[in-house]
């Protein structure tokens, strides 16, 4: 995950938004917990584990969210699948 998209994604979660990542190196799929100097914490099967900001893709809603686009304008993010 590049900084803008590590960056977006964090600050969706200081917001309240549920986020979900995958580990590219594991295919292991974790509930973001929280966010660290370039790590996302994450819940995997009841327990916690620090995973580097490189080794994660976001798979949160399906697609892909352009966070250099949230991060101009976070007041117009919608989370509902219409």
């Amino acid at each position: 995950m590049n900084r803008t998209d590590y960056k977006g994604m964090c600050q969706l979660f200081s917001d309240g938004q549920l986020l979900w990542v995958e580990n590219t190196d594991t295919h292991i799929a974790g509930r973001v917990t929280g966010c660290g100097e370039g790590v996302i914490e994450v819940e995997v099967k009841g327990h916690r584990e620090s995973w580097d900001r490189g080794d994660c893709t976001e798979m949160t809603h399906g697609y892909k969210v352009n966070y250099e686009e949230y991060l101009k304008h976070p007041q117009e993010f919608d989370t509902h699948l219409d």
